[in-house]
């Protein structure tokens, strides 16, 4: 079994940097946007439902910081006009859309693993 788990790990992690891979092409080639908005998701929600199932690369102590930095990115993808408003110097509008590609990967994965969670800090244990 031990094999087996760490199979489907390293496979949550492959997924995982395969994301943000392609949320950074993505941010950089815009054009791409309509095919990230169906991709990312999806490899969200696997990964997500990976680290629920306590397989993947969210696991039970890394759940706490996981949840953390998402608020964190959505907090600065929230402030995106503020890498608008940089887009002469330094190409805020790619930085913008990395960062929102970015949250289309991990909101998925947050939003289960958020609920697993609440579910297990309300839960009764006798």
């Amino acid at each position: 079994m031990a094999k087996e788990k760490a199979g489907w790990v390293k496979a949550s992690g492959w997924l995982f940097i395969l994301g943000i891979l392609i949320a950074i092409v993505a941010g950089l080639f815009p054009d791409m946007l309509s095919y990230v908005t169906v991709i990312l998701p999806i490899l969200g929600f696997i990964i997500g439902l990976l680290g629920i199932a306590g397989i993947g690369v969210i696991d039970k102590t890394e759940t706490n910081i996981f949840l953390l930095a998402v608020v964190a990115l959505m907090a600065a993808g929230g402030a995106g006009n503020a890498f608008k408003a940089i887009d002469a110097l330094y190409g805020g509008s790619i930085l913008y859309n990395i960062v929102n590609n970015i949250g289309s990967l991990v909101v998925p994965a947050a939003v289960l693993i958020s609920l697993k969670a609440i579910w297990q800090a309300g839960s009764t244990k006798f």
